[in-house]
């Protein structure tokens, strides 16, 4: 079940159907929502091939081309979109808007020091400018796929996925032979100055990813081949939440099987990808 990571070559007689574009749910390394699915019992095996298109810290924006700037891995992007890799690929899952929200501050008010609810924290034009931004981006990845296919009269399934609620408790990623990153979420809640209590702090969290996830939400046409897949409500967020979350923003292994099995193997089932 090999997992190409960008530039790598593919094994001799083997074929990655399934291009992978997106954020550290993709890349993490040895802990990451490709592995859980790639290595998921019910998953056919054409499917456990994937390339993998991700960066450290990678916009959705970074990947397209908005006219008058170009993203940074567009080029990268536009590379796997060329017939004569395309024509290997059948479906193409997207990960993103985490970094994004993570660039706009969480979308917080500059002073939260007296707020006692998490709707008081949240500057609403911020919010607005951070969806709109993502939104504006996501549709032009997803036009330039089916674009792309539609040349070579073939459809192509596009899974979009959100995240489920963290806690943001100042954990950022360490692992052997990768460098230290994050935290990510509470640097930046600190900085707003938000009062240091669990519940208000977790509370700016799910506002912000109910954010996200209806954004990207908004995009789905079943239809068209444009399928959304909802991971809130699988991860634990109580005490015992460190079995599910690796750090602030990314599961441990269990809490990626766990949101594979729940939210993506019936979908995939239902559409064919799996037993």
């Amino acid at each position: 079940m090999p997992i190409y990571a960008p530039g790598e070559t593919w094994k001799p007689g083997e074929f990655a159907s399934i291009l992978a574009i997106g954020d550290s749910w993709f890349w993490y390394p040895q802990n990451n929502l490709l592995e859980a699915l790639a290595g998921h019992p019910r998953l056919k095996d054409p499917y456990r091939n994937i390339q993998m298109l991700g960066f450290n810290g990678a916009k959705v924006s970074e990947y397209v081309d908005r006219g008058h700037s170009r993203g940074r891995y567009a080029r990268a992007f536009r590379h796997e979109l060329n017939p004569q890799n395309l024509q290997y690929y059948v479906a193409v899952m997207v990960s993103g808007g985490g970094n994004d929200a993570v660039d706009y501050g969480l979308a917080l008010k500059r002073d939260c020091g007296g707020c006692d609810l998490p709707e008081e924290c949240v500057d609403a034009d911020g919010m607005d400018a951070l969806m709109k931004d993502i939104s504006g981006a996501l549709g032009l990845l997803i036009h330039d796929v089916l674009w792309e296919f539609g040349k070579q009269g073939r459809g192509v399934d596009i899974f979009l996925h959100g995240y489920d609620y963290p806690v943001p408790d100042g954990r950022g990623f360490d692992a052997l032979m990768f460098k230290l990153a994050g935290p990510w979420l509470a640097p930046a809640i600190d900085a707003a100055g938000v009062p240091h209590d669990a519940t208000l702090r977790n509370g700016i969290c799910r506002r912000l990813i109910d954010g996200l996830n209806e954004t990207l939400a908004r995009f789905a046409r079943p239809s068209d081949g444009v399928h959304f897949v909802d991971c809130r409500n699988v991860l634990r967020c109580d005490a015992q939440y460190r079995d599910d979350w690796a750090n602030e923003l990314h599961p441990t292994r269990a809490g990626f099987g766990r949101i594979v099995e729940e939210r993506w193997i019936p979908l995939l089932a239902k559409l064919a990808y799996a037993d």
